[in-house]
């Protein structure tokens, strides 16, 4: 039993029986399907429980019954499973935000979280990338850049998006799509042993901001505050705008999409 699909199926609210069973019979080379008591005997699901097992991959649309004395159970195509499961999903989904809204609304401070291993901080960068609509405004150092390289990738493919990156130890790295601003260690060797930071603003919306260590207590926020956002925002304007005036060359075309307007837009 692969054990590996048995946890991504338990991931989408199957039991352990549940996927195993149906594992089993996507497994089974019989085109009529198996019989309860096949089943049973291959899945490891017992028999006192299999019909119920059964029962319930049916109402999911994961199998359907085929012919009869005995009656045999046939697997749905692992595709229109998933389908049914995302249709499911989203039907649930918008039940509830419907629900939700009929809720008396109340102002309230915007969240702030904190994330403090690596890992973590990795992650909340890389949800915050590939969940980027309008805008990614980046500073980072070359590791965290190649740690995100899957995320950045999906962004860099993405249309209409206004890409910024700065980074202290880039080199010659460019990021395609991103209009990119590296800082020059070698006129500054003290900024190599600088411990790693970052500052992720996606959407003029929710910023990441903090340490970035493998082996440190990061502290990192994550947030949909505006001020902070803003802060952060600002943070990478003026090293853009720095190195700018320092190397010749234009940026006004790079930092005025990343201002806030005093409308708040």
């Amino acid at each position: 039993m692969r054990l590996p699909v048995i946890g991504a199926l338990q991931e989408l609210g199957l039991t352990q029986s549940e996927a195993r069973a149906y594992v089993a019979l996507l497994e089974a080379e019989e085109a009529q399907g198996l019989t309860g008591y096949e089943l049973a005997g291959r899945s490891g699901v017992p028999r006192s429980a299999v019909y119920t097992v059964l029962g319930r991959l049916e109402e999911l649309g994961a199998v359907f019954r085929a012919g009869d004395q005995p009656v045999r159970f046939v697997p749905s195509a692992p595709e229109r499973f998933v389908a049914h499961c995302r249709q499911a999903t989203e039907a649930r989904l918008a039940q509830a935000a419907g629900q939700l809204a009929t809720l008396p609304k109340r102002v309230r401070p915007e969240p702030v979280w904190i994330v403090s291993r690596y890992d973590e901080v990795l992650q909340a960068a890389e949800q915050l990338l590939r969940g980027a609509r309008t805008s990614v405004i980046l500073s980072l150092w070359l590791r965290e850049l190649d740690r995100l390289a899957p995320a950045l990738e999906a962004v860099a493919a993405r249309l209409g998006l206004h890409r910024v990156l700065h980074g202290a130890d880039l080199g010659s790295r460019e990021l395609p799509g991103f209009s990119t601003w590296g800082e020059d260690v070698d006129l500054d060797p003290g900024k190599a042993r600088w411990s790693h930071k970052l500052i992720i603003v996606v959407d003029h919306e929710q910023a990441l901001v903090g340490g970035a260590e493998p082996e440190a207590d990061n502290q990192a926020v994550r947030t949909s505050n505006p001020a902070l956002v803003d802060l952060a925002t600002n943070h990478v304007i003026l090293d853009v705008t720095r190195i700018a005036a320092a190397s010749g060359r234009s940026c006004a075309h790079v930092v005025s999409p990343m201002m806030r307007t005093r409308s708040g837009s």
